[in-house]
């Protein structure tokens, strides 16, 4: 692999940007000649399997992303079409990010003596936490003050520095930037650099080994996902496996829609959604994106609020557990179906791209909240015993049930025990317990 400007010759190596200083577009290219994709079959399922296409590195950091199912769906049989879902929630941390960010740690590993850094609205910054743990290296993770719980709490749990800045990713992009090249981190927001993108590509090469789909329908916020399929199918087109691309399908939410909207011919809203996800105002990946629908010869759809529960539910009913974000490829779908978009014998990929567990509007099912909640705030002033605990608790409780909570808290590594005096057993919170009442209280 090796990148040249084709613009100015300028050459890159550790750190790849979107753009040459002189303003050029850069991308990754590799010898397609030498690539036997008759290999790719005797190997394990997973982003590694198609090394040929992916960055040479010297250490793999992986915890086996990729390789997720795809299977047919029973609401193609309600539509009259044969329709696929590509579910990305089976992936280690829940979501699509985990091939950008084993790409993007293993390449980085050597540059990244300070640490890793994204700039994150969620899944890239909990995935981020979790490679970076299994890498031995900290993580600094950059995310807005409206985030998933569910992502927070994963951050969390693997340890990450979590910085909330500004109310969508794009205020944070800029700023992770500064902080990497100040610090000595090693930057793989993939608006800032692309190599993780390389990982992103291979959903494209699954979908081509299993099914060679005719239509392709992305959930799109930043814009890299359907560019980085576009990109791997392009990829295909020029060893010869493939002999046209299939048309791929940006989806975003009416309220925030500066790509689908472009590409529609609309005025774009750039407010806040209950598809957090893709609240990205001013993405850097736009041109890129509209690149990747216009070239394929496809199209965009804006998805209301008032649809998202019917994506969910539909989901649902097939036996996949998606966020909003994901979700919107449903509503989509059942557009261009009922616009004739489709003929009968075409082959409709759905990418989902994120587990609903991860969810902002499920946040009281699925975080620490109530009584427990109220108990790291009481030990944030301070060691505690647990009949003080007790007593000093708003809503009257019977005392071991207060117990079960504290030893519950204490299992999840939330609190600690901090001494004992005669029979009393103090507790304090832990460094995890902070971080997270830090968070819990934006």
């Amino acid at each position: 692999m090796r990148i040249v400007c084709p613009s100015c010759g300028r050459s890159y190596s550790s750190f790849i940007p979107p753009r040459c200083s002189c303003g050029a577009e850069l991308e990754l290219s590799y010898d397609y000649s030498e690539v036997d994709i008759s290999s790719w079959r005797r190997r394990d399922r997973g982003v590694w399997r198609y090394r040929e296409l992916l960055p040479d590195v010297k250490r793999v950091i992986t915890l086996k992303e990729g390789g997720t199912p795809l299977f047919k769906a029973k609401l193609g049989e309600e539509l009259g079409l044969n329709v696929f879902i590509k579910d990305e929630t089976r992936n280690p941390t829940g979501s699509f990010r985990d091939r950008l960010i084993t790409v993007a740690v293993s390449y980085g590993l050597p540059y990244a003596e300070n640490g890793f850094a994204v700039a994150s609205n969620g899944n890239a910054a909990a995935s981020l936490s979790a490679y970076a743990a299994r890498a031995g290296k900290e993580a600094f993770v950059v995310v807005p003050k409206k985030i998933d719980r569910g992502k927070l709490i994963q951050m969390i749990a693997f340890g990450a520095k979590i910085i909330r800045y500004g109310d969508s990713v794009d205020e944070g992009i800029e700023y992770v930037r500064e902080l990497s090249r100040l610090n000595g981190f090693y930057d793989v927001t993939p608006e800032n650099n692309i190599i993780g993108l390389e990982g992103q590509k291979t959903i494209a090469f699954e979908l081509w080994e299993e099914l060679n789909p005719t239509h392709i329908i992305v959930p799109t916020g930043s814009g890299s996902n359907i560019y980085s399929i576009y990109r791997g199918f392009r990829e295909l087109l020029e060893m010869d496996a493939i002999d046209e691309m299939p048309r791929l399908i940006a989806v975003q939410p009416e309220k925030c829609s500066p790509i689908a909207s472009e590409i529609l011919g609309r005025k774009a809203k750039k407010e806040i959604t209950r598809a957090l996800g893709l609240y990205v105002k001013d993405p850097v990946s736009k041109e890129r994106a509209i690149k990747a629908v216009r070239e394929t010869g496809g199209t965009a759809v804006l998805v209301g609020e008032d649809e998202l529960d019917f994506g969910e539910r539909v989901l649902v009913n097939e036996g996949v557990f998606a966020e909003y974000s994901s979700a919107v490829v449903v509503p989509a779908l059942f557009r261009l179906s009922e616009e004739g978009y489709f003929e009968r014998d075409d082959r409709v990929a759905l990418i989902v791209t994120s587990s609903g567990l991860k969810a902002y509007y499920r946040e009281e099912r699925f975080s620490i909240g109530g009584t427990k909640l109220e108990i790291l705030r009481l030990l944030r002033d301070g060691e505690r015993y647990g009949y003080e605990i007790w007593e000093n608790l708003e809503k009257p409780m019977n005392y071991q049930a207060v117990y079960q909570h504290i030893k519950e808290l204490e299992s999840l590594g939330l609190i600690e025990k901090s001494r004992k005096r005669g029979k009393r057993l103090y507790y304090r919170l832990s460094e995890k317990g902070k971080r997270l009442l830090e968070n819990f209280s934006e």
